[in-house]
């Protein structure tokens, strides 16, 4: 052992008396063989120790954070994996410590299954037409849910003035050529209805639409909407 070793101690505990109470690295010349550095740490008595560290509370919370974010990744490819197989178009992405989800939802019942599947508890609408926002947690981690479609379409008449002409929103609205409108709840700043020809994601106002593709006429019967040759219904 170095002779110079206790000297060498009692010097660096004397300096370190003086200084803020912060952990500080050493380097101690305890001889051939023997680890060349000793860390140092004040106790809770104001003593220096050589033991483990306890962590600070950053360090603590900083830990807890990459566990958290560590957790969402893997729900996130789980959940990814669960998506594999779901008809419509769907998005997964993680924010830190949580997931969120976007998915196209078709019909109350399939929208049940997805809120049973992530635990969600709160929903309120989206932004975007028809659209629901749920709050929930897979495994543990807090997932957002955007379910494009999930909102039940408001039901009863929603009429629209243009010109001497009344439109009902409502419906969708079948043009001169037999192509049919759909208004998803997007208006101009005006006011003015926007219209989408079979959901495509182009909009038309309402105006425009039955000014040049007009006369326009309700769909009564959604489930033919699309149908633009149906014969109409034999009466009795």
């Amino acid at each position: 052992m170095n002779g110079n070793s206790p000297a060498a101690g009692g010097a660096v505990r004397a300096v370190l008396r003086s200084v803020d109470p912060e952990p500080v690295a050493v380097a101690l010349p305890l001889g051939p063989g023997r680890p060349p550095v000793t860390v140092l740490h004040r106790t809770a008595d104001g003593r220096w120790s050589r033991g483990p560290r306890p962590l600070t509370d950053l360090e603590r919370r900083a830990l807890a954070w990459d566990a958290s974010c560590a957790r969402a990744r893997s729900v996130a490819r789980a959940v990814e994996r669960h998506l594999a197989g779901h008809a419509g178009p769907s998005d997964v992405r993680v924010d830190g410590d949580r997931v969120r989800v976007a998915l196209r939802v078709d019909g109350a019942e399939c929208w049940t299954r997805w809120r049973a599947y992530f635990h969600i508890t709160a929903v309120g609408e989206g932004s975007r037409p028809h659209t629901l926002v749920g709050d929930g947690e897979r495994d543990g981690v807090r997932v957002t849910v955007v379910a494009h479609g999930a909102a039940p379409r408001r039901r009863g008449r929603r009429p629209f003035r243009v010109g001497d002409a009344t439109y009902d929103l409502a419906a969708p609205l079948r043009d001169a050529h037999g192509d049919v409108w759909y208004f998803q709840g997007c208006r101009r700043p005006d006011g003015m209805p926007l219209l989408s020809l079979d959901g495509r994601p182009e909009r038309c106002s309402l105006a425009n639409v039955a000014a040049h593709l007009g006369p326009l006429s309700p769909v009564c019967d959604t489930r033919r909407a699309g149908d633009r040759t149906s014969p109409p219904e034999p009466a009795g």
